[in-house]
This record gives structure tokens, sequence and C-alpha cells, in this order.
């Protein structure tokens, strides 16, 4: 099974265009067969298969989303769940959490700029300029000038150092993702993702007990109620909400009230103002404790899997951003511009006339109905099941029948059948 959001930047056609073809560039580099579920070390091996396989995916899409010719851009994270075998692949700041009933653990690595010091390292090191948007707002901010918002990459102005595509904001904005793998626990799991729209206005923690004792459908509506009334929200949010559990296991809120009890409420005149405690992190609760979970990988692609590096299409092109601000404005220098939706054609013919497009086995067929089909908003949401037959191992959308003999982790996009305890649902501010 797979679930996935794609926040895409100077507009959708990225994003869909990622959801549409994900499921079948990642089936063309996994293994034929899953491991056994009860041996430890069948399972570390297929692991490393399935992390390699997913980070030559992700370089695959932005290679042929270059040779499309379009200058959007997407950030993208993917739930991938195969048997108890749980792999999570993020580039930008759509993070995803999961939540045991007494515990969290953070699914994600964000890229945003403004938040990771390693990135705006690497970025720096890389010749890179890193600034807030201006006062004028038409550019980076003025050395010693305070700015506006978040640290952003120039030109190009996007607040995050990785996704597909975006190809104005420079090389160094890369598709290479921050993976992290577990194995599930037995009694099962609510994963919860997110566009960044929903976590600029609350906490993990925060979004995990808000919705912890609520079916999936419950859980996705009081999450959308509560960023809807935020008066802070100035972005657009997209929310999937995933129980996996066993199948003798009726639903996730009996699951979560087994292994953390509802407190009884305080009373007294002050309770209100007493802060909120945080949800523990599983890897800080002791091995025996219930809860506690530890990752098999926690990794960063881009410095496990530098060949994949010279793979990417993008660092050909380094003088991209010279050869498009010569054609906008008749001079050389650097275009500071925030996406300008006028480079699209300019590229296209950059790439035309200058590195030749790759064979991208109908890529091009897919954008033109992606970018034909593109909606008012810039997100793409995803959630997939496979077929299955009988096997021994049965962990997986809530409801479903034991999983089978591995094959891939879906055939085709299409709808969660109703029996599956995932949902999803998208808004728009």
């Amino acid at each position: 099974m797979l679930y996935m959001v794609c926040d895409g930047h100077s507009g959708s056609e990225a994003a869909n265009y990622v959801a549409a073809n994900f499921v079948r560039v990642l089936n063309s580099f996994l293994p034929a067969k899953a491991p056994s579920m009860s041996s430890p070390k069948e399972v570390d091996v297929f692991a490393e298969v399935v992390r390699q396989a997913i980070v030559e995916t992700f370089v695959r899409l932005d290679n042929d989303w270059i040779a499309v010719g379009h200058m959007s851009g997407t950030t993208v994270t993917a739930v991938i769940v195969i048997g108890y075998l749980l792999t999570v692949a993020n580039i930008g700041d759509s993070s995803s959490v999961l939540d045991t009933g007494c515990s969290i653990l953070e699914l994600t690595g964000s890229h945003r700029i403004q938040s990771n010091p390693e990135e705006q390292a690497r970025l720096r090191g890389a010749g890179c300029t890193l600034a807030p948007l201006g006062f004028h707002l038409q550019g980076p901010a003025r050395q010693g000038e305070l700015g506006v918002g978040p640290l952003r990459l120039w030109p190009g102005g996007l607040c995050v150092s990785r996704s597909v595509g975006d190809l104005d904001a420079g090389p160094e904005v890369v598709p290479l993702p921050h993976i992290r793998q577990l194995m599930l626990p037995t009694d099962g799991a609510r994963i919860i993702i997110c566009s960044d729209g929903v976590w600029d206005l609350m906490s993990l923690s925060k979004a995990v007990k808000l919705c912890r004792f609520k079916g999936t459908s419950g859980a996705t509506a009081a999450l959308m109620a509560a960023v809807s009334r935020d008066l802070r929200l100035l972005d657009d949010a997209s929310i999937i909400v995933v129980d996996l559990l066993p199948t003798d296991t009726t639903s996730w809120p009996t699951v979560a009230l087994k292994t953390n009890p509802k407190p009884e409420k305080s009373g007294g005149l002050f309770a209100c103002f007493k802060p909120e405690l945080d949800e523990p992190d599983s890897r800080d609760l002791h091995t025996t404790s219930p809860g506690h979970l530890a990752f098999l990988a926690d990794l960063d692609s881009l410095r496990v899997y530098p060949q994949l590096r010279a793979a990417l299409q993008r660092t050909q092109i380094q003088h991209l951003a010279t050869v498009l601000s010569n054609a906008v404005g008749g001079k050389p220098g650097i275009d500071y511009t925030m996406h300008g939706a006028n480079k699209v054609s300019l590229y296209r013919g950059y790439m035309e006339n200058g590195i030749p497009r790759t064979n991208s086995g109908g890529s091009n067929a897919v954008a033109d109905v992606a970018s034909e089909g593109a909606n008012h908003s810039n997100h793409s949401i995803q959630s997939c099941e496979q077929p299955v037959k009988p096997h021994n191992y049965s962990l997986g959308g809530a409801g479903n029948s034991a999983h089978s003999d591995y094959e891939s982790p879906v055939l085709a996009f299409g709808s969660v059948p109703e029996h599956a305890h995932s949902a999803a649902n998208l808004a728009r501010a």
C-alpha cells in the first residue's frame, strides 16, 4: 500500500505528474517477492533494496519531469507499507507522524531551509544565496535587511531545499529523499500525513492527541476543522489519516484506548490554564515499554547514495539561471523572480536546443494530462492498495483481508475501498 501527499510549487503540474507516475516507476525497481517477516535477516536485506528502489524512483521522476520542460515543482511524502515493514520517504516539508496509542514517532525529515542547519550549510557551501523575501517583495532581502517570512533559496525564492522539479531554484535543489524505516507494532498504528499548511499551525503531538480516539473519518474532519478555524492559515492543506491494524482488531480507537486510557479530566477554576504535555517520543521509551519503536534505517539519501546524484539530469545544467535570465531580460545576471510562469516556454526551448530530451516512456503524454487536469490547489494526494492473496502476515489497511505473496506495493492508482480504514481530505483556504 502507498499513501502520498505532493505539495506543488508554481502550479499543480509537477504534483499531479508525480502522483500519476510514482507507482509505475517504483514497481520497475522493486523485487518480485517480499521476505518472510519472521526472518530479521531477510527483512534487513529487503529493506535496503526498498530504500535504493525509492531513491532511484525519485531520480527517474525528476529526470522525466525535466524532459517534459515545465518549471513547476513539488514536495513528496510517500508512505509505503509492505507487510509489517513501513518505509517513509520525503522531500520538502510535508510531514508525517506515527501514533502507537501512547507515543509518537516523526516519520519524516524536514527540508525547510529555515529550520535545517545542515541544508543551509550545504547550500551556502555550493555558493547559493539564502535570504528571506525583501520588503520590496521582488527578490531577496538586501544585506542587513530583516526581510519578510522564512529563509529562501535564490533565485526562485523556494523555502525548501529538495523537491522534484523547481529548476528555477537552481541545481542544488535535488529530489533525493530522507528515508526512515521501521517494523510496525503488532497491535497496529495510525499514520497522519499532512502538507505544511497543517504543521505550520499545530505540532505533531497536538495533531495526534486531537484525533487519537476518533475513527479515520472523524480524525480527518477534526484536523481539518482545527486548521480551518485558525485565522493564521495562509496556505491550503492536505490531510491523510491511515489506520494500519491486524485483521482481528476492530478499530484504531479500540487499540488506542487499550494502550492509553483516556485520563479523567481534572476540574478546578484554573484547569484550562495547565500546559498541555507533549506525547513521548517512541524512541525515548524503554525497550520493554508499550509504544517503544526504533528505526531500521534513518538516512539522508544524498549522503548514502552519492552516485545517484550524478545520475540527475539537473546536474548537467549548472548555467540554467543565467540562460533564463538572459532570455527574459536580455542582459546577464540572475533572475530573482519567484517561480516565474513565463519561464516555461523558455526552458522548453532550452531543453530542445541544448540538452536532448530523454525517452521518458510516455511521460510527456502523462504530464500533458496532468497539466490539463490541474485544479485550484497545488496539492495532489493519493492512497492506493494492492490486490491481495492469503499469506503468513496480515498487517494492512484496517478491514482488509490477510495480505498475500508480494508483487508490488500497488499496481495502479484508484479509489480506496470503502471498508479500508484510510481517509484523505483536501481543503483550500
